[in-house]
């Protein structure tokens, strides 16, 4: 079917749906001890099949009603039962705010699906996965670290031990899609501690959607993440504070009238131990700030604002002249390794929520994002050759990049019946790119591009019984490109018994924000560099997905996920391209293509006092490129085809509890160097030349590094007495937490970080998880 078609047809759709008669509940429901919205809270119209669930606003819509008396019955897990006669007469009936009283619970186990998904359609999405902040907090290697907790999930894979960076599903690094209340931040990441840049004291919710996502959501091809921050407490002051011997930790949030809130959180990151003794200064700081204000019964605006800047400097001089004193020699003399960092990230949005009509919810909301970056490494150190001529071995690398996005957005919400749901909407961007790549002091190439972005999506929702349908559209134009493009989505699933559910996801996913593949030439990748496709083809996916979705037992649930990935347009930089043949950046930009396919087994759920999640997925995925390998195919630089992981925790009584995380991966491919050709400088003024090697190899990718292992543990516990407790009483606060994590349990297995090739061609590794880790601090509620 064309696109005119499908448009005609979900158009018609729509039309016979108008005028239907019938009348529509709704309303937001909010938490009675602050105030803040609720997701996914059941509502059912009693003694009917009717009913809804709310989203990502806290607010439900029940469309298809006719006028009468009904009970409306609202259950969520984390809070207590009620009901609500509602009397509806000739109109539809937007409700006042609905409270609902929190459980009394001291500790909650690990649960990483919610009832409902804040940002996508759980009866019909693949691949959708949801972490609360409480099993952030809970997995031990994650250090309260979004980006370390979602590692855990099926289908996401770090792509080295110490990077926060994650590669999904087969896919790129820079072609996940994070949103932070819906703006989408650039490099959200710390270099010093290889951590997300949100501090978990303002997290909400997390979800994750690893393929089959809407036309809503576009520019990326692999998936979404979507984070939500706490909106602040409109009935008291409340706030929590973790000090530490490496950083501090804080949220505070209070109302500032009956109808406005405001949260605020920060980080800071002192290193003293690097600093002191290896003369490393480096440091972090973030910040995050809400305003929430309610005006009239119909109209939400929402303030948000986020800042955070990194800095690292690393010379080698002091540690190796610690080391050259320990040793008694001056052979160190001659060596200076460097790292220096420097990042920054901003992004401030206003958002504007409105009740048009019972039926009929609008949303709207103007952004700025923007990141910049410089990354500077470098090994240089001298030796005596053969012929007792100095030689200096010199390796620099130099990246630069800097991005800049203004934009609005705007989307309807129509419900039209019961069995009909419609959603469109658009958006609009003016970016900002600069990239520039120094290797060995000379210039890969340096450009600016001011690109605009114009996108809309019309996507419609039906109901039919026990099948689900939803279909869509997305037009995209991106910079200079005077051709619309499209890409088509459906999505279905078949409740085919109580238990047991049947799901299918078909579309097509396009990308005009490439990332710069630097991996082979930093020893650590850290951040994606953005590079902007305004002259080329957007790079370009069809994602097909089947899964299957069963209950077991009463908290027990299972999914099985098959997926395919035809990569049909994908992109790589040749940075071995000589400046005569390639001297712009769009010379040395290669397009190839791939392919990703696999299955991922997910259950998840809890029993008895235990809860948590067991997966293993099973995945291939290649890459070709007409400047690698003659165009033959390879194995890609994220390739694991088995992944084993497991989080659980176990409470022993609502006072202690334990948790525990386990990881077991394939290695990653790594190119066996077989040769090296060595490019050289001369240098008049010193009379000295320098040198670095470059690769010479018949074949990218053909070993596979050893398996990766980890097994942490940890320990929550509330304390009564002491001085953890003694210090909350001081404060005035409600309770005090001590955490206590054992991370690098498999340290005698596990020992290495990175891999090399040494002359006499065997691998070695170099790593610094050589012991056991543990740490413990307190966490201080108010």
């Amino acid at each position: 079917m064309s696109w005119r078609g499908l448009i005609a047809l979900m158009l018609l759709t729509i039309a016979n749906t108008f005028g239907a008669g019938k009348l529509t509940i709704s309303g937001y429901i909010i938490d009675s001890s602050s105030g803040e919205t609720i997701i996914g809270v059941n509502v059912i119209v009693r003694g009917t099949t009717r009913g809804a669930a709310t989203d990502l606003n806290g607010y439900f819509v029940i469309p298809g009603l006719s006028a009468g008396n009904y009970t409306l019955d609202f259950r969520h897990i984390a809070y207590e039962k009620k009901s609500l006669p509602v009397k509806l007469l000739n109109k539809s009936l937007i409700l006042n705010e609905i409270p609902l009283k929190p459980n009394i619970l001291e500790t909650q186990g690990v649960s990483i699906v919610a009832e409902r998904s804040e940002f996508a359609d759980p009866l019909l999405e693949t691949g959708h996965r949801v972490i609360s902040q409480e099993a952030i907090r809970r997995i031990p290697t994650s250090r309260s670290d979004v980006f370390g907790a979602i590692k855990f999930l099926p289908g996401v894979e770090g792509i080295d031990p110490i990077s926060p960076l994650y590669a999904v599903r087969g896919s790129d690094t820079g072609e996940n899609l994070i949103l932070l209340d819906g703006v989408t931040i650039y490099n959200p990441y710390h270099y010093v501690s290889s951590s997300g840049l949100f501090n978990i004291y303002a997290i909400k919710n997390v979800e994750l959607m690893v393929g089959g996502f809407d036309v809503e959501f576009g520019g990326r091809n692999s998936s979404v993440l979507y984070i939500t921050t706490r909106e602040g407490n409109n009935q008291k002051l409340r706030g929590e504070i973790a000090p530490g011997t490496t950083h501090t930790k804080a949220v505070v949030d209070f109302p500032l009238n009956k109808n406005a809130t405001m949260m605020i959180s920060g980080r800071y990151y002192y290193d003293l131990f690097s600093r002191f003794l290896f003369d490393a200064p480096s440091h972090f700081y973030d910040l995050n700030a809400s305003l929430n204000w309610k005006i009239g019964t119909r109209h939400r605006l929402m303030l948000r604002y986020f800042h955070s800047q990194d800095q690292f400097d690393f010379n080698s001089d002091t540690y190796l002249s610690y080391l050259g004193t320990t040793l008694d020699t001056d052979i160190f003399e001659d060596y200076n390794f460097r790292y220096k960092t420097r990042w920054r990230n901003q992004a401030a949005s206003a958002v504007l929520k409105t009740i048009v009509t019972p039926d009929i919810y609008w949303q709207t909301q103007v952004y700025y994002s923007a990141f910049k970056a410089k990354n500077l490494s470098l090994i240089d150190f001298e030796y005596t050759a053969d012929d007792s001529q100095k030689v200096k071995l010199f390796m620099e690398s130099d990246i630069r990049g800097q991005i800049q996005d203004y934009g609005v957005k705007s989307k309807l919400d129509v419900h039209l019946t019961s069995w009909n749901q419609v959603k469109l909407g658009g958006e609009w961007n003016q970016y900002r790119f600069e990239n520039e790549m120094l290797l060995n002091r000379f210039s890969e190439g340096k450009v600016l591009y001011r690109p605009d972005f114009m996108a809309g999506f019309l996507e419609d929702k039906l109901v039919l019984g026990l099948l689900s349908v939803r279909s869509g559209i997305r037009f995209s134009r991106f910079g200079n490109q005077s051709k619309w493009n499209q890409e088509f989505r459906i999505n279905a699933a078949w409740q085919i018994t109580d238990r047991y559910k049947l799901k299918l996801a078909h579309g097509e996913y396009l990308q005009h924000i490439v990332s710069i593949n630097t991996q082979e030439y930093e020893l650590s990748q850290f951040l994606d560099n953005y590079y902007p496709l305004e002259h080329s083809l957007p790079a370009a996916s069809r994602q097909s997905i089947v899964g299957v979705e069963a209950r077991f037992l009463k908290d027990i649930d299972i999914s099985l996920d098959f997926y395919h990935k035809d990569i049909t347009r994908t992109y790589s930089f040749d940075y071995n391209a000589s400046q005569l043949a390639a001297s712009t950046f769009l010379d040395k930009l290669k397009a190839g293509k791939g392919e990703a396919f696999g299955f991922e087994l997910l259950v998840k759920g809890s029993w008895q006092r235990t809860s948590g999640w067991i997966s293993y997925g099973w995945s291939r995925s290649t890459r070709q490129f007409p400047h690698i390998m003659q165009g033959k195919r390879f194995r890609f630089d994220y390739d694991r085809p088995h992944t084993f992981k497991a989080v659980l925790n176990h409470e022993i009584n609502p006072n202690l509890e334990f948790s525990g995380a386990i990881r077991v991966l394939s290695g990653a491919p790594k190119t066996l160097e077989t040769s090296y050709a060595n490019y050289f400088y001369y240098d008049p003024i010193s009379n000295q030349y320098a040198q670095w090697p470059q690769v010479v190899t018949p074949v990218k990718n053909n070993i596979r590094l050893p398996y990766y292992l980890s097994l942490d543990f940890g320990m929550k516990k509330l304390l009564r007495k002491g001085f953890g407790a003694d210090l909350a009483r001081y404060l005035g606060a409600e309770r005090a937490y001590l955490n206590v994590t054992f991370e690098n349990i498999l340290f005698a297995l596990q020992r290495n970080v990175w891999f090399y090739i040494r002359a006499d061609d065997k691998l070695y590794g170099i790593g610094t998880n050589y012991i056991p880790v543990i740490s413990a601090g307190y966490s201080i509620q108010f």
